[in-house]
């Protein structure tokens, strides 16, 4: 049945409306191909991407409670150093002792220790290796914090592009529904065919306003996790020309240069300054000692003094065992490490790809649902198509769209989370 007033070229504005599916300017920025757009810009624009990312996510790390956690474990690292250092230097002690006559008398120690079989070099150094494990311990949690930043901030865009598209297909729907109703009055449409579009009207708002709320709750997590607010434009941080990926080598190549494995490697190093540290009990120690006695005997002693002895007795020889286990352990963490971050990294550049390929391939894919939305349009307006087949091809339109704008926002979160994965000057 030919409906009047849908015909191809019509000035009405539902035709308008169906024929031509709106693109919000939230989506415009993210589906649009911003090689194309920006073609002639110079290659410093693909340098200077993602800066407004770059600085929320710093604004991000000085409010962050696990960086401040991590930051008080280096300082009291830091202060390990220190005091491994002191123990180089002379011990000063005070005590109260009994001679042989039953005089107490007040004696004032200082000893110098001039050889410990090295177990003062090695708490000295285990003191060093603190630090660096404390260092790349900060340094694996701003980068997890950054990839989580990103993640949700991924999530919040997709969401607010969904709910912008849903908006949309409710006022087409809206306009539909006002069509067939002026058809149905006019006697050329059907009442199931008005309340078939009722319907679908009422599916879309209800669609709407959960997007809406997951709108809302995922920008409340980001703005949780950065401790900031998140303004509307943060939307748009990553718009712009993209700059040339890694390649899939470089991302496992630069896996050694990671604050995992570089904390990995600590673990090994403070297990074999533990070793030093269980074989030096064992060897005898000697000290310079300066002892004045004040009271009833004055007295006052300077002389070497020598010791020897097992700390923890017999069982000394198990805990030299047990550090040789542990440098073994802490071997098989640092390979461990590498595998798990290995597939890590390809399953980030993996995911990447991926995003992509779905970018690119869904630009087209859109451009085709648009013909053909248009060509049903005109046959709807021919009689050669049901309504039921208009509005189904509506929805598609909207869901192929919607498909186009969740890719083209995973490629550019994917890319940056890869650049956060690379760079190790900021870590």
């Amino acid at each position: 049945m030919a409906v009047p007033g849908l015909g191809y070229g019509s000035s009405d504005p539902v035709t308008t409306a169906v024929a031509e599916p709106a693109t919000s300017a939230l989506t415009a920025a993210v589906t649009s191909d911003p090689v194309s757009k920006e073609a002639s810009d110079s290659d410093d624009h693909a340098s200077r991407w993602g800066l407004q990312m770059d600085d929320f996510i710093a604004s991000a790390l000085t409010a962050a409670p696990v960086l401040d956690r991590a930051r008080a474990s280096l300082a009291a690292a830091e202060l390990g150093v220190t005091a491994a250092k002191w123990q180089f230097g002379p011990t000063p002690s005070l005590s109260i002792e009994s001679t042989t006559k039953g005089q107490f008398v007040k004696v004032l120690r200082v000893q110098q220790p001039l050889y410990t079989g090295g177990g003062l070099t090695a708490n000295l150094r285990s003191a060093h290796i603190a630090v660096h494990s404390s260092q790349q311990e900060m340094a694996a949690a701003r980068r997890q914090l950054k990839i989580n930043l990103v993640s949700t901030w991924a999530d919040w865009v997709k969401s607010s592009q969904r709910a912008a598209s849903l908006e949309q297909l409710t006022r087409q729907h809206e306009t539909l529904l006002a069509m067939i109703q002026r058809r149905t009055n006019a006697g050329t449409a059907t009442n199931a065919d008005a309340a078939l579009a009722a319907a679908r009207l009422s599916a879309v708002q209800t669609e709407w306003t959960q997007a809406r709320m997951e709108s809302d709750l995922q920008r409340q997590q980001l703005q949780r996790l950065s401790h900031h607010p998140v303004p509307p434009s943060l939307m748009h941080a990553l718009d712009g020309r993209t700059p040339a990926a890694p390649t899939l080598a470089q991302m496992l190549n630069s896996i050694q240069l990671s604050p995992d494995m570089g904390l990995a490697r600590a673990g090994v190093d403070q297990a074999h300054q533990e070793l030093a540290r269980s074989k030096a009990s064992l060897m005898p120690t000697l000290s310079l000692r300066f002892d004045r006695q004040t009271g009833a005997v004055r007295d006052t002693r300077i002389g070497l003094v020598l010791q020897s002895g097992l700390t923890n007795g017999l069982g000394s020889f198990a805990g030299i065992d047990a550090a040789r286990s542990r440098i073994q352990a802490a071997e098989a963490a640092v390979a461990a490490t590498e595998e798990d971050l290995f597939n890590r990294y390809h399953l980030e550049f993996t995911r990447y790809a991926s995003a992509d390929a779905s970018a690119s391939a869904a630009m087209g894919t859109a451009a085709s649902s648009d013909q053909v939305l248009a060509s049903y349009q005109r046959q709807f307006a021919a009689g050669k198509r049901a309504w039921l087949d208009l509005l189904n091809m509506v929805r598609e339109n909207h869901a192929t769209r919607q498909s186009q704008h969740d890719a083209a926002v995973e490629a550019r979160a994917s890319l940056y989370r890869l650049r956060i994965l690379m760079d190790t000057s900021s870590q």
